[in-house]
């Protein structure tokens, strides 16, 4: 679950003394304006783990809602909804919950997939590719802290939509980690209990207040 969260949220805090790409932030500007301006957000995505020299490769799906702060995720068997007061985490396999409050900014939270390029990269343009017939280019995430596990991340964004089309982090282990976006959608009628968790739904599981 860690390497699938890292795909997700990749923040590393902010510094401001190393150069940036002109033309790269630009482009991440008009990314970040054109998702602001939805009201919701709702996505469905593929992930892929692979490391050839450690034998390793995984494939999963999941789906997001966003609204504003809050969000309702499903991943790896996982409901993960945040109310805007706390957050459960759903884990069926375990039939538990575990309940926290939402506090640090620098917290993993599934809605800040779309949101995690802006603090803690180098920004620089890389290439452009035509993929399924859409004009993607590449912005290159370069990690300002010297320990994180990321070599660079690879950043694709649609020019003619201005969404994210998929994301590829390189890590200095080998792993190479893809989140491919395969349906994106918003301004969508979202029923009145999407992000709100209910104990009646789950009577056998085991609510873990955790603060």
């Amino acid at each position: 679950m860690k390497k699938f969260l890292i795909i997700l949220l990749v923040v590393l805090g902010a510094n401001t003394y190393a150069q940036n790409d002109a033309n790269a932030v630009k482009l991440l500007n008009k990314l970040s304006s054109q998702l602001n301006s939805y009201q919701n957000i709702y996505a469905e995505f593929k992930y892929n783990l692979t490391n050839k020299k450690a034998g390793v490769s995984q494939n999963t799906k999941g789906k997001v809602t966003i609204q504003g702060d809050k969000f309702h995720a499903v991943y790896m068997g996982i409901d993960d909804i945040y109310d805007g007061a706390k957050r459960y985490q759903i884990i069926h396999e375990n039939e538990e919950v575990n309940v926290t409050k939402h506090k640090d900014e620098d917290e993993f939270t599934p809605n800040k997939m779309f949101s995690f390029y802006k603090k803690g990269y180098r920004k620089v343009m890389d290439i452009k590719q035509k993929i399924k017939g859409r004009t993607i280019q590449y912005v290159k995430l370069i990690p300002m802290d010297s320990n994180s596990s990321e070599k660079y991340i690879l950043l694709g964004i649609d020019l003619k939509t201005y969404h994210i089309y998929n994301v590829i982090i390189k890590e200095k282990d080998g792993s190479t980690i893809t989140l491919e976006i395969t349906k994106f959608l918003t301004n969508q009628v979202l029923p009145g209990k999407m992000f709100s968790f209910s104990k009646d739904k789950y009577p056998d599981y085991y609510i873990n207040e955790l603060d």
